[in-house]
């Protein structure tokens, strides 16, 4: 069995313009509680009916190399019906502590609030058979085919 340790959260709004990042941060509790909290705040309030969501695994080899999964769908879609495995299994391990959870449109800033590590470690060592190493899992997140926010989560399996 694998242990997850979130190591570092890097969040970016690309098009400053458009949207901000509130907050996005790494907390440790204590020595066995630490959890992940990230806003980001449109500065627009016509309702979001386009978004397209990237997501790609990186393993450290003498820098991030691709690992496994580099994937881009149609948000929008994807909650409406479901469909790519991937994202469920995204979307299953943060979708108690976002309000990403709905169809499109939406009229509101996207939030991760304190997903524990835990909760990951425990996802991670069921379903995913991943070796040991250090991880960084991007997400990009477009609206209307502009890129707005990259998510860089990075990780240890250990």
């Amino acid at each position: 069995m694998s242990k997850v340790d979130f190591t570092n959260i890097k969040c970016d709004a690309v098009d400053k313009a458009y949207n901000s990042v509130k907050y996005c941060y790494i907390k440790a509790v204590n020595r066995t509680y630490k959890y992940f909290s990230a806003s980001n705040h449109f500065h627009f309030k016509e309702p979001i009916t386009n978004i397209s969501v990237g997501v790609a695994f990186l393993k450290r080899a003498n820098g991030y190399k691709p690992f496994l999964y580099n994937v881009t769908v149609d948000g929008c879609k994807f909650l409406r019906i479901g469909g790519n495995p991937l994202l469920r299994f995204m979307h299953g391990i943060f979708h108690k502590y976002s309000n990403i959870n709905h169809t499109c449109p939406y009229t509101h800033d996207i939030e991760v609030n304190e997903l524990p590590v835990s909760h990951a470690d425990n996802i991670f060592s069921k379903v995913l058979p991943f070796p040991k190493g250090d991880y960084q899992v991007v997400t990009s997140w477009y609206t209307y085919n502009t890129l707005r926010t990259v998510v860089k989560l990075y990780y240890t399996l250990s």
